[in-house]
């Protein structure tokens, strides 16, 4: 199913207020209307065994990363999901919800019910870039602890914005206090064993929003276009040129053939980034893509026979 553009979504003033205070109008009506040893890995669609090397590259060049990936953890949604859609018909937007509300369960990320207000928010507009600088100028208060590398990051040219809001909590899920200069580093005292395994600190994801251009979606089906949503929502990933695996994140880069789902490598990486801890150092989620994809194939392969 093919996807039509409607008229235009809303002013911008309306989307900031359905992100930080009310549910976004689609929510509601749209879910009521839509009613081994070997180094190597054979992986469905490609036409040669990819090496694990080149997979634990691949993971790691995807990954949005903040310090060393020995002592931070990657970032990921611990609060329950509410996902809603902004320009489109309630009918299409039902659908993309649906979807979107179906990968979080395949990982284990608890849903909200319908009439939560939106932390996950895909927008359907005629310029996102045009979209995110109008928000950053008029709600400066949102994107206050964002450096100007990560603003010019939202407004880099292309036909899909991303802006996630991301939160330093303990292990235990107590919101740390952030700061926008060094002159005031923020402290807490909490009681936790240390560990050469686990960090005391986490990254919580706790709401995005993607923009994707009118444009760039013609003729891009429901199925592509919610699991490219996840796989930049769901985790702090960005799309990078040469990919060795077919990944779902090559849908805008110009492919011959791009995915028309999830490929088993970003299966693999969602499933290596929210099993186990939080709190895990980002190397050691990074390190597990390899083993998740090697388990993926294998039972496709079982599967098959």
């Amino acid at each position: 199913m093919k996807l039509p553009i409607p008229a235009p979504i809303p002013a911008f003033a309306a989307l900031a207020a359905a992100l930080f205070a009310v549910p976004l109008a689609a929510q509601d009506s749209a879910r009521r209307a839509a009613a081994g040893n070997d180094d190597t890995i054979i992986v469905t669609g490609q036409g040669e065994p990819v090496t694990i090397r080149a997979i634990e590259r691949q993971a790691r060049d995807i990954a949005v990363r903040q310090g060393n990936v020995f002592d931070v953890p990657l970032a990921r949604f611990e609060d329950r999901l509410c996902p809603g859609v902004s320009g489109l018909t309630p009918e299409i937007a039902g659908l993309i919800i649906d979807r979107v509300r179906a990968n979080a369960r395949m990982l284990d990320v608890r849903v909200q019910d319908d009439g939560c207000a939106p932390n996950f928010v895909i927008v359907f507009t005629p310029d996102g870039g045009e979209l995110m600088r109008r928000l950053m100028e008029q709600n400066p208060q949102n994107f206050q602890y964002l450096d100007q590398g990560k603003k010019d990051d939202i407004l880099e040219p292309g036909p899909v914005h991303v802006w996630t809001s991301v939160e330093p909590r303990t292990l235990t899920g107590m919101p740390i206090a952030q700061v926008r200069d060094l002159t005031r580093p923020p402290t807490m005292a909490v009681h936790a064993a240390h560990s050469r395994i686990y960090t005391t600190t986490r990254r919580d994801i706790t709401s995005i929003m993607i923009a994707f251009d009118h444009a760039a979606v013609r003729d891009l089906s429901i199925g592509q276009l919610a699991d490219y949503a996840t796989m930049r929502g769901l985790a702090q990933t960005r799309p990078v040129a040469g990919m060795a695996v077919d990944s779902i994140l090559s849908l805008f880069e110009g492919t011959d053939a791009p995915p028309q789902r999830f490929t088993n490598f970003d299966i693999a990486y969602l499933r290596a980034l929210y099993a186990d801890l939080p709190n895990l150092p980002a190397a050691n989620k990074l390190g597990n893509v390899s083993h998740e994809l090697r388990e993926l194939t294998r039972v496709g392969s079982e599967s098959a026979e």
